[in-house]
């Protein structure tokens, strides 16, 4: 999940960054409504967090145009409490605000309520022709079905979930073989990540040296 925030605020933009960064979310920074724009448009953005008062174009401006493109999450943050910008970033079809100075705990339970909202917190991945269901355990390539194992498809939602960390291999171990279940050797999970390259042609699962995977969508 990439997070593009925007913020002018140096000290508030950073912090925010590193704070989401440690709960395995993607972030994305721009300090101003003009490079908000141009990162919405190069970038594949699944929520944005907003403030209002940002230079060259303003937050509530920057909402405007992501509107007419997309309905995914936006979180404004403002340092007003005036009545008129909550009603106009409403207007906009924001999906809420914050009022400066927030907590980031508080932030951090706002993002993860609006990203379970709006993506039904991982329970599908898709790129490019590529479908897969976690809850059916079911994958199809360009339409077609395709002949998934389970733990396939558990290995992918763990790197889903943890989007542009690096993962060890004794990590994907831990979290997807249960405790009833005997771990496999490590390398065994080179097996199962070059068969989901094979069959569903993932570039974006990449190979971290001496380390393990990470998924990273290009």
């Amino acid at each position: 999940m990439k997070i593009l925030i925007v913020e002018d605020d140096k000290n508030i933009r950073e912090g925010v960054a590193d704070f989401l960064s440690e709960f395995g979310y993607n972030t994305i920074e721009a300090p101003d409504g003009r490079e908000a724009l141009a990162k919405f448009e190069e970038q594949d953005i699944s929520l944005v967090i907003l403030d209002i008062q940002i230079p060259y174009i303003n937050g509530l401006e920057v909402l405007k145009e992501i509107r007419k493109q997309s309905k995914l999450p936006v979180l404004m943050l403002t340092a007003f409490s005036d009545e008129e910008y909550k009603i106009d970033a409403y207007t906009s079809l924001a999906d809420g605000y914050l009022e400066k100075p927030f907590s980031l705990p508080v932030l951090r339970a706002r993002v993860d309520s609006l990203i379970e909202r709006h993506y039904g917190m991982y329970d599908k991945f898709c790129y490019g022709n590529v479908d897969v269901d976690f809850d059916s355990y079911t994958a199809t390539l360009g339409n077609e079905p395709v002949d998934i194992n389970a733990k396939e498809v558990d290995i992918l939602k763990y790197l889903v979930e943890n989007e542009g960390r690096a993962l060890t291999r004794e990590q994907i171990i831990d979290n997807v073989w249960k405790a009833t279940e005997e771990p496999p050797f490590d390398r065994v999970i080179d097996v199962y990540i070059k068969e989901l390259r094979k069959k569903l042609g993932l570039d974006c699962i990449v190979t971290i040296r001496n380390v393990g995977y990470k998924l990273e969508r290009k």
